[in-house]
């Protein structure tokens, strides 16, 4: 049975608990070594120290939503819509201008990734971010009478079951491939430069090579969505999908 799901500050007095006890480690460590300190007690302390600090940056990515997981088996309700959309300054022209939004952390990021990328001579624009309830709904049906419904539900989402519908995922292209939305889009500068930078910026390829049974959805190069940079840098090292670390962090 599907559960469907509101943004919600779950998890945040767990993670204070672990900065606390951290914070609590930290000083015992300090006063039980000489003035001067060794420097394995540094470097114990300062191992401790960043790791309260990694718990309290994931605490509050946490409390913000940005793990918030939607998915075939997570749905979101219909009337969800994210509260601080903001204008995406970089996008395709011939795309639908309702979709130009993304949540203000996530825009803001995702318009220093595109801005880094223009410093190497390599253009990426958005194809589409937010999406309501109603606009996946046309999509979604619009995809099952081209493709019929097995075929559609490997790529496209039904409506409630699309991540672009919390604002944090966003779909790009380039000129290279006329900003279509294609798996070619893995095979050009930008594709390339995306896959090995994007964690940089708090973003992730969010259904990635091999991990369809995980995720649902066939590989989507293009496609991206925004954790942190925090959870993105472990996803990214770790090779996960967003679904495996929700579990491993006990979100």
């Amino acid at each position: 049975m599907k559960r469907k799901i509101k943004w919600k500050k779950s998890f945040y007095l767990r993670f204070l608990s672990l900065i606390l006890v951290a914070a609590v480690l930290s000083g015992l460590t300090a006063c039980s070594g000489t003035d001067g300190g060794s420097s394995e007690d540094l470097s114990s302390q300062e191992t401790e120290e960043a790791d309260a600090a990694k718990a309290a940056q994931l605490a509050e990515d946490e409390a913000n939503g940005l793990f918030l997981l939607v998915n075939k088996e997570h749905p979101v309700d219909a009337d969800y819509v994210p509260e601080d959309l903001e204008p995406i300054r970089y996008y395709a022209e011939d795309r639908n201008a309702n979709s130009r939004y993304m949540r203000a952390e996530a825009a803001d990021h995702f318009h220093r990734l595109v801005e880094a990328a223009a410093q190497e001579g390599i253009d990426i624009v958005m194809t589409t971010a937010y999406r309501s309830y109603e606009f996946q709904e046309i999509l979604w049906n619009y995809n099952v009478s081209q493709k019929g419904e097995e075929e559609a539900n490997k790529t496209s989402a039904r409506p409630g079951e699309s991540e672009h519908q919390t604002g944090l995922a966003v779909d790009l292209s380039t000129s290279e491939i006329d900003y279509r939305n294609s798996y070619d889009f893995e095979n050009t500068a930008a594709g390339k430069w995306v896959a090995e930078n994007a964690h940089r910026f708090g973003f992730i390829i969010r259904f990635p090579q091999n991990k369809t049974d995980i995720t649902g959805y066939s590989y989507e190069p293009w496609h991206l969505r925004y954790v942190g940079e925090t959870a993105a840098a472990d996803i990214y090292e770790q090779n996960l999908t967003l679904e495996e670390y929700v579990e491993q962090m006990g979100f």
